[in-house]
């Protein structure tokens, strides 16, 4: 006959063996969670990251309309440095870097009527300058500013105050000496007969300047209508092209040019 404790031994151990794999199951879901929660996390980390740097460091930028030819063509790919024209604007932070706004530089900023669009356009003049336009010669201070970037496409010279029916009084070749008030800049696109800038719309505000482009990463060659479709079924066919002619419409000799 076994014995007595040999017997209660053995329900113990089956007891155990119960009590273990009950511990199992409710550790299994809590494993098969855990590379969830990990996902789950890594992507709210990287999400958070981007939406930083893109909102305060750098972003990436598509150029849709010819104003900045022959500097920058339609369908450059530039990223723009909003970081140090950040700290330029809130100076007296020590050790980070800044930059000032200079005559010349290109810029990127909001429309000053429409601020949710954002523009390409060079600095033209800067407060406390004196500037005039004669027959499409830019003079800074009774100075001519030399500008070996810019170009004109139409070999007419409209006099200051004639009227045309796209854009009003027509002050594209011609217009007034005026001084540029402080925290204002008077922008200007390189093409200077085929873009919409301060001639039209005015002063250029300080807080409207968002950074400056550094380098086109990528440039491809879309249609010149590419930023007006709009529709879902244009926008995948846009970028169905850019996807087959991919290797024959990027121009390569562009990536990586500095924009200056």
């Amino acid at each position: 006959m076994p014995k007595p404790g040999k017997g209660k031994k053995g329900k113990k151990g089956e007891k155990g063996k119960k009590g273990r794999k009950g511990e199992n199951t409710e550790e299994q879901p809590k494993q098969a969670l855990s590379p969830l929660r990990e996902y789950f996390l890594t992507i709210v980390t990287c999400t958070v990251i981007a939406l930083f740097v893109t909102t305060f460091v750098a972003h990436p930028m598509s150029v849709p309309t010819p104003s900045m030819e022959p500097t920058i063509l339609v369908g450059d790919r530039i990223l723009v440095d909003k970081f140090t024209i950040r700290n330029g604007h809130a100076p007296g932070l020590p050790l980070v870097p800044s930059y000032t706004v200079q005559r010349q530089d290109i810029i990127v900023c909001k429309a000053p009527r429409e601020p949710e669009i954002l523009l390409v356009k060079r600095v033209v003049g800067i407060p406390g300058d004196t500037l005039e336009i004669r027959d499409k010669t830019v003079y800074i201070n009774e100075q001519p500013l030399d500008e070996p970037y810019k170009q004109h496409s139409d070999p007419n010279i409209y006099p200051g105050g004639s009227s045309n029916p796209l854009f009003g009084n027509m002050k594209r070749d011609n217009y007034q000496a005026i001084l540029i008030p402080p925290d204002s800049y008077f922008v200007m696109g390189d093409n200077r007969d085929d873009s919409l800038d301060s001639r039209f719309w005015g002063f250029l505000p300080k807080d409207h300047i968002v950074g400056r482009p550094l380098i086109i990463f990528w440039s491809f060659q879309d249609p010149p209508n590419a930023h007006l479709r709009t529709s879902p079924t244009e926008l995948i066919e846009l970028y169905a092209q850019r996807i087959i002619f991919f290797f024959t419409r990027t121009r390569w000799s562009r990536m990586g040019r500095l924009v200056q």
